[in-house]
């Protein structure tokens, strides 16, 4: 069980780290966060679409 990783950001996964990683990114559900945050992004990238710009809302965190 590794992780190897190089400068240029490539990672490999072996042993029992990669065996989890495939059945989670075959099997696994997203979140509630994963899923809103994947429709909030497409709803954005279709208005950089069409008018080329996209307005942002920043809030403050605690």
């Amino acid at each position: 069980m590794s992780i190897k990783s190089n400068a240029f950001g490539r990672v490999e996964l072996t042993g029992a780290d990669a065996k989890k990683f495939r059945a989670q990114a075959t099997y696994g559900r997203p979140k509630a966060a994963a899923k809103s945050g994947a429709a909030k992004g497409s709803v954005m990238a279709r208005e950089l679409q069409s008018s080329g710009t996209v307005k942002l809302k920043l809030r403050a965190t605690a």
